[in-house]
């Protein structure tokens, strides 16, 4: 069995990933998988244990929490030839949804053992790895409201963040260059996707594949309330590309800006400080992952 190592990060989900560590480590020792695990502590501790695990010969190295673990462990693993898995233990998991992993953790151990693997592709965000989503606008705002409730879990705790996210927040003007020329729209919400949902269940693009070597566009023009509380239910089985106020497409590189500085997430975590300028681009099979059964 190849050498793997798991890195944990306890404090996903609002600290209640934190009660399945030893579920976790019984299931990797019944799966006999040869397993080194360690913990996180606060952000950039899983891309730095992940990159020294390279150095230290690991084959697999396994992210076990949220989207936000996941994406750091993914990222240290591009140009590497490290195999990325998953335990998903996040409020989201959106990732492991794209990779056909599902959230059951005995599921995701066991495809671990399978060791079924495909070549996944990295969006890239000025420069830093994105494996997911990249949302720009109202996604950035509904993570800062994420961050201040509790007692709140999966879908309806992003419903409640949106909700009030969106009262104080209606869009902005924003440019999108794909290279011929600029176009601007008034838009609440740039979606840029690898993956095919966001928050724990809205399928933005429903036809992103994570190994096509494209991003996908999900573009919302600004909402009425009404025009809210009708459409939104549409995202959670991917039934709204066909509305007016919603504009779908294909890239391999764009660039975004306003003349405001916008709020963005990358795969589930808010990017450090607003800014004006995004330069997105995709790169084609970055790293080798793990996956579930009909994986794509």
């Amino acid at each position: 069995m190849m050498r793997t190592k798991v890195i944990f990060n306890p404090k996903a989900h609002g600290g209640e990933a934190a009660g399945h560590l030893e579920q976790v480590k019984a299931l990797l020792k019944a799966a006999g998988i040869n397993f080194e695990l360690s913990l996180t502590d606060r952000e950039g501790d899983a891309r730095k244990q992940a990159r020294e695990a390279v150095e230290r010969g690991f084959k697999v190295i396994v992210a076990c929490g949220g989207d936000g673990v996941a994406g750091e462990v993914a990222g240290a693993l591009v140009g590497s030839q490290a195999v990325f898995g998953m335990i998903p233990l996040g409020s989201g998991d959106d990732l492991a949804k794209s990779l056909n992993i599902g959230r059951n953790i005995a599921h995701a151990v066991s495809h671990i053992k399978q060791h079924r693997t495909r070549m996944m592709d990295a969006g890239v965000v000025n420069g830093w790895y994105y494996f997911n989503s990249l949302g720009i606008g109202l996604d950035g705002e509904v993570i800062i409201e994420k961050q201040k409730i509790r007692g709140l879990r999966d879908l309806k705790l992003y419903l409640l963040a949106t909700v009030k996210a969106l009262m104080r927040y209606q869009g902005q003007r924003i440019s999108l260059d794909f290279g011929p020329g600029k176009v601007w729209v008034e838009a609440l919400l740039v979606e840029i996707m690898n993956g095919r949902s966001v928050g724990g269940g809205y399928i933005l693009t429903p036809e992103a594949q994570i190994d096509d070597g494209w991003l996908d566009l999900c573009i919302i023009h600004k909402l009425t309330w009404l025009e809210f509380f009708r459409h939104v239910p549409k995202t959670f089985k991917g039934k709204h590309t066909h509305l007016k106020q919603i504009v779908m497409g294909r890239t391999q590189k764009v660039v975004v800006e306003s003349e405001h500085p916008m709020a963005v997430q990358v795969d589930g975590e808010l990017w450090p400080k607003r800014e004006k300028h995004y330069e997105v681009s995709i790169l084609p099979k970055a790293v080798e992952a793990i996956v579930g059964d009909h994986a794509w």
